[in-house]
């Protein structure tokens, strides 16, 4: 039996310490100076190894390595994961430098077209303007002033549209920066991530290596009757074994009637009459009787109170004679 199999006991509700007092027979009395927490955990052990089946224990302990097993199986597949969603935020970037640089190229091409328009307007207004000296008619000055007048509008209109571009250009060119920061900090991150998935990958995998070994130990020591329903349970619901606490199955929660619930604390080996499940009885014990504590300290006596004096009223002998 290993440490790994009895990892709740310090969760668990306290009992009366007659339960596993000769637990502690080989660590001297229980008033006896306080014990190491390396004693109270082999004392925990042999009294809970004692009051379960020596075949229920081994399932126990065999669920607890196939549930490590696969935590293990999951976290070696999120590696993978983590990797994409990183190059996923890259291509994203990439994606947004893409659109920012076509942006850029646009609001370039627009001032190169708007500087030719105002190039054009310019000229034709010139043209105008040497047009004034050889008119003849008063008709003729006024459609070539409202020719001008339209060109000056234009070319004043085309300024605060180039100005309006620049501005946007400015904005893009600061947001190019950024955009290629945020991409260096990504393909860092990116390598970061892939280094530590590497690392962890084949960490896990000695350590999942490691697990399945222990846990084909542990199938060829268990009798092969119960390793089957083992097995069967475990692939319909995954979780083969449960504990019962306050008499209640901890997986489905149906209460257990009083003769099974105290055959299955002396160690017996029955399964939950609603999920199926094998039942074990993990009890909770309470060492704070074994561990020496230190007295509360006493706080001083307060003075005694006096009592009140009491307070002369109308009815009273005093006021009947006064």
């Amino acid at each position: 039996m290993t440490v790994q199999l009895h990892r709740r006991w310090r969760r668990l509700p306290p009992v009366e310490i007659c339960e596993y007092r000769h637990c502690f027979a080989s660590f001297g009395s229980l008033e006896s100076a306080a014990f190491s927490a390396d004693d109270c955990v082999r004392a925990r052990l042999r009294f809970y190894t004692s009051c379960m089946h020596a075949e229920l224990a081994k399932l126990v302990h065999l669920q607890e390595l196939e549930q490590q097993a696969r935590v293990l199986t999951i976290q070696i597949a999120q590696y993978t994961g983590r990797i994409e969603v990183r190059e996923a935020a890259l291509f994203d970037t990439a994606r947004l430098l893409d659109q920012n640089a076509i942006a850029l190229e646009k609001e370039a091409a627009s001032r190169r077209r708007m500087e030719s328009d105002t190039e054009d307007f310019r000229m034709k207004s010139a043209r105008y303007q040497a047009q004034l000296d050889d008119v003849q008619s008063d008709g003729q000055m006024k459609a070539l002033q409202h020719q001008i007048a339209f060109c000056k509008h234009e070319i004043d209109r085309i300024d605060e549209l180039e100005f309006a571009s620049l501005m946007e250009t400015e904005a893009l060119e600061v947001r190019q920066r950024l955009l290629h920061e945020t991409r260096a900090n990504q393909m860092q991150a990116l390598e970061d991530e892939k280094v530590a998935a590497q690392l962890g990958r084949a960490r896990d995998k000695a350590t999942l290596a490691e697990l399945h070994r222990e846990r084909d130990a542990v199938r060829q020591t268990v009798d092969p009757e119960l390793l089957s329903e083992y097995d069967r349970i475990s692939a319909a619901r995954k979780q083969a074994v449960a504990s019962v606490e306050q008499q209640r199955c901890s997986a489905c929660q149906m209460m257990l009637r009083p003769q099974r619930w105290n055959e299955i604390r002396q160690g017996s080996v029955h399964f939950c009459e609603s999920c199926g499940r094998f039942l074990y009885y993990n009890p909770p014990v309470d060492l704070s009787d074994a561990i020496h504590l230190p007295a509360p300290s006493k706080k001083p006596a307060g003075l005694a109170k006096r009592p009140a004096p009491s307070q002369a009223t109308g009815s009273g002998p005093s006021a009947r004679e006064d």
